[in-house]
């Protein structure tokens, strides 16, 4: 009877406190929250200045492989067009890999930068989000391809040790081309 006792105390003051943890996280995470997408939302305008820089930055959506995409028309203060600016992910070693990618009005990548790679193996697969490694996207068009030495014209070089990232970014890079394809038509025929 006195272990049963003890048993049934030792369960209710943990449920207790289990209840209190949880309250606390979810009240601290109420609290958080809309900071911590403020901060998100301030982070990825930074990146599109990064990418492209512009006067302007005008949303604007459009439909690729029956996927609805948000992208960003980059502009002069005169309203001429710069390019234009999404973010795209794919599915990387640990989880999904965030790339936002800047391309000119031709659709070549103006330059790209790897939002998150958080997920991804510590010094190896997080190298995507060094510039060193993006950077060598500048100046690609068409579909891109990894090469593990000597990469061509439209290809670049794998990270040593993390195949599977570099193929998330390149994916994600080549599903942003694949996008600006149908953004292309749409602004052509919006005139």
């Amino acid at each position: 009877m006195k272990n049963l006792k003890s048993i049934i105390v030792t369960t209710v003051a943990l449920t207790v406190i289990c209840v209190i943890a949880a309250a606390a996280l979810g009240f601290t995470n109420k609290l958080t929250a809309s900071k911590i997408a403020e901060v998100d939302i301030k982070a990825e305008k930074e990146a599109m200045t990064r990418v492209i820089a512009a006067a302007e930055y005008r949303e604007g959506t459009v439909t690729s492989d029956g996927e609805k995409y948000t992208y960003y028309t980059a502009t002069e203060a005169d309203g001429s067009v710069l390019g234009y600016v999404l973010t795209t992910t794919a599915n990387g070693y640990g989880g999904k890999v965030k790339v936002m990618v800047g391309l000119d009005v031709s659709g070549t990548v103006a330059a790209i930068e790897v939002l998150d790679a958080s997920n991804e193996t510590p010094g190896l697969g997080q190298n995507a989000a060094k510039k060193s490694f993006w950077e060598q996207f500048s100046g690609k068009s068409g579909e891109i391809k990894v090469a593990k030495r000597n990469p061509g014209k439209d290809e670049i070089q794998a990270m040593t040790g993390a195949t599977i990232t570099t193929n998330a970014v390149k994916n994600a890079v080549n599903k942003a081309l694949s996008v600006y394809s149908n953004i292309a038509t749409e602004v052509g025929s919006n005139g």
